[in-house]
């Protein structure tokens, strides 16, 4: 088999007779007339059809001219991850010929994937490899037009990536842009504009905004849940996965995305299973299927604008007004980089200066020079990465050291390619540019000499900053902000409960538990994170019992 055909064969597999005869007891029969549409693209809520007999096209209407995607026959499925997340669908279907459909409804999906392992994975597997085959195959999908040096557009496009929406970017400087502008009727005050699907177009969108264009928001059951987890980074999944494959009743919030802090590392090496490494955006994505896989709901992008700490029912009031119960909470709400400490450098935010460092980052620079600052794992993994993409890169380190908070395998990497050079015992003084960043002045912390370093992106990963602003006194924090949890929060004397210590990850209101980085005194790595949440939803069973 070639390797196209091995693709092909996990992409669009044929369902055996018994996995036909188990989809057949928990679905209803449909039939469809020749021509007759099955979905269209922007529906949500879409069934999994599969053949029995005819045939169901999918097709490409993103463009004015609709493109075939594939033909479905007897015994073949339609469906991508949207069925799973619960997302409007991307494509459209017709039936072609009098054709004969099981037809599965979302809710009982997750019956068959949760219940019926080998169709899981066939099912799981082909969902995955549709997705990556749609988007290059010049699926258009959503449309994106904007300048690359604008921040707007940055924070627009790191928003598609991480919730793994399709679209195409268009650069309003090219000739395409022009046109485009023109076809859409829209000029420079309108950047960056999105046109989303079935025509909805949205100029200079918020997040939330786009949200809403996409048909990615949607309300919240009001009955309480067993496990509400803010933050959807690799704690926050972890505990997704294992609280919703544990049967909890478990919603996740997250005010951006799934994969948190880490889906910005460009690779991954040291995290145990994966010994050729893998995107920290593959990682969440591999962890947020899983948690859908298991029953999970995750709500994004939102932001929870308060909690408070109840005896046995946990209120969070969200930012588009919907309050979420929860008997538990866990607080994973991570930790973001600190800013420059540069006069004037929030005007480059996202224009030239980024806190974290992706393919769409990489993208500002790659006719350029890069520099990194910072002197941990992510900041050596941003310099390798950048180094593939760029002219070259200049990584920062205020010590001297280069393995003091960095792996040694990666380390040496470092010092050995070609296309990267270590200053040592240097900080930014200021950062250089008119309309575009154009490079940085560096001082010398020993002897205070000056130079300046050309580039055109400066990638930022120095400290850690909390994002516990949002939460109640009752949970105590230390000095810095992160979170107190087990015997700390008990010697804090703010632990209010007698006849019981907290758990290990229990802060001081209890029934609330934290994970990750937002948690004092722990190491920051992602195989650290996840066995947080997973460890806070064996004490979340605790407090359930007691409730």
């Amino acid at each position: 088999m070639t390797s196209q055909g091995y693709v092909d064969h996990l992409a669009f597999p044929e369902l055996t007779d018994s996995e036909m005869e188990s989809l057949a007891k928990m679905a209803k029969v449909c039939t469809f007339r020749d021509g007759e549409p099955v979905f269209e693209a922007g529906r949500r809520g879409v069934p999994l059809y599969v053949v029995d007999s005819g045939h169901i096209e999918i097709v490409d209407e993103s463009t004015p001219v609709s493109k075939s995607v594939v033909i479905h026959g007897p015994r073949s499925f339609t469906g991508d991850v949207s069925l799973l997340t619960d997302r409007p669908a991307i494509i459209s279907a017709y039936a072609r010929g009098e054709t004969r459909a099981y037809c599965v409804s979302q809710q009982d999906l997750r019956k068959v994937i949760q219940q019926i392992p080998e169709l899981s994975d066939k099912l799981l597997e082909a969902f995955q490899m549709r997705r990556y085959l749609l988007e290059r195959s010049g699926f258009v999908g959503t449309r994106v037009i904007g300048r690359v040096d604008d921040p707007d557009l940055t924070q627009i496009r790191e928003f598609f990536d991480k919730n793994k929406i399709p679209h195409t970017w268009i650069d309003a400087d090219t000739s395409d842009g022009q046109s485009a502008m023109k076809d859409l009727e829209i000029d420079d005050t309108h950047l960056p504009f999105v046109a989303c699907n079935r025509g909805t177009r949205s100029p200079r969108p918020t997040v939330t905004r786009l949200a809403e264009c996409l048909g990615l928001k949607r309300p919240i059951r009001t009955e309480p849940f067993d496990l509400v987890i803010v933050g959807a980074g690799p704690a926050g999944l972890a505990a997704a996965v294992y609280g919703a494959s544990e049967g909890l009743s478990t919603l996740l919030l997250d005010r951006f995305g799934p994969g948190g802090q880490a889906s910005t590392s460009s690779r991954i090496e040291n995290y145990m299973g994966f010994p050729a490494g893998l995107t920290g955006a593959d990682l969440a994505n591999r962890g947020y299927l899983q948690a859908l896989k298991f029953g999970a709901e995750l709500v994004a992008p939102v932001e929870v604008r308060s909690m408070s700490c109840e005896d046995k029912i946990h209120k969070l009031v969200l930012d588009d007004g919907q309050v979420v119960s929860g008997r538990s909470v866990l607080i994973a709400t991570g930790a973001s980089y600190q800013r420059l400490p540069i006069d004037g450098c929030e005007r480059w935010d996202g224009a030239g200066v980024y806190y974290s460092c992706t393919s769409v980052h990489a993208r500002s620079c790659k006719e350029g020079r890069a520099v990194v600052v910072g002197g941990g794992n992510s900041a050596g993994q941003a310099a390798m990465f950048l180094a593939e993409h760029t002219a070259g890169v200049s990584l920062l380190l205020r010590g001297g050291d280069l393995r003091k908070s960095m792996s040694d395998y990666l380390a040496r990497r470092i010092e050995s390619h070609p296309k990267i050079e270590v200053l040592r015992h240097v900080e930014i003084a200021a950062i250089d540019g008119q309309s575009r960043l154009n490079g940085v002045t560096v001082s010398g912390s020993k002897d205070g000499s000056r130079r300046t370093v050309e580039c055109n992106g400066v990638f930022v990963f120095i400290g850690a900053r909390p994002r516990t602003e949002w939460l109640p006194r009752d949970v105590a924090v230390d000095s810095k902000g992160f979170i107190l949890t087990g015997a700390d929060a008990a010697k804090s004397d703010r632990w209010p409960l007698s006849h019981r210590e907290p758990c290990i990850v229990e802060t001081t209101c209890p029934g609330v538990f934290a994970a990750g980085d937002v948690r004092s005194n722990t190491t920051k790595r992602v195989a650290f994170a996840v066995g947080d949440g997973a460890l806070a939803v064996t004490c979340a069973h605790r407090v359930l019992a007691e409730l």
